[in-house]
């Protein structure tokens, strides 16, 4: 597991957390990106970034009344003081003894614990895995955002896998939301519309 922390746990339920962290000018937590959270008894939950949200205040709503913002200020605001940052993460599956699972973990993480970025190995051994299960968490909820979150999902997929590998995890991924979604046509029709986007189907 990656050893560089990008936030800790907030909030936590069966389905997946919030965590939090301090907003970087250079790196922040990443839209579809995945993640790996310690839990009991050696296990790993992995998850993937749904959403990112940058918290206001009070200063920040005043400051946006005044026409114009001196640079200054805005550089002052962002570098200087302390702006939450805080990202959702849909909880994708576990390793318990490096044994793989698509399931959703037995138990949620407690507040606090670290969120690592998954590092290159450990997000295609998890996904090249089985069927391809795991997807079925990130489109439980049907929209415009789980959608695109989806398409970078394969964009970052495709740009990790040889090229003689991408092409059997594409088509095993889309049979698995065609799977998913085979009694809703419009909503898989909206789905793979987005999907046309990525590099996967485009390269």
């Amino acid at each position: 597991m990656n050893e560089i922390r990008i936030g800790y746990v907030l909030n936590a339920n069966t389905l997946g957390c919030t965590a939090g962290c301090r907003m970087s000018q250079i790196s922040n937590p990443e839209f579809g990106k995945m993640v790996a959270i310690s839990a009991h008894n050696q296990i790993i939950i992995y998850g993937i970034i749904a959403n990112v949200h940058i918290l206001d205040d009070g200063l920040v709503r005043q400051l946006a009344t005044t026409q114009p913002i001196e640079e200054r200020i805005i550089r002052d605001n962002r570098d200087n003081r302390i702006i939450p940052l805080e990202f959702s993460i849909i909880f994708l599956g576990f390793t318990n003894k490096e044994k793989i699972s698509h399931l959703l973990p037995p138990n949620p993480p407690l507040s606090l614990e670290s969120v690592f970025p998954c590092s290159d190995k450990d997000i295609l051994a998890f996904t090249t895995a089985g069927n391809g299960g795991y997807l079925r968490y990130m489109v439980a909820d049907k929209g415009t955002l789980n959608f695109d979150l989806v398409a970078a999902h394969f964009r970052n997929i495709h740009a990790l896998l040889a090229e003689e590998e991408r092409v059997a995890w594409v088509e095993k991924s889309t049979h698995m939301l065609v799977h998913l979604y085979r009694n809703e046509y419009d909503t898989l029709s909206a789905l793979l519309h987005t999907l046309s986007d990525t590099a996967a189907f485009t390269a």
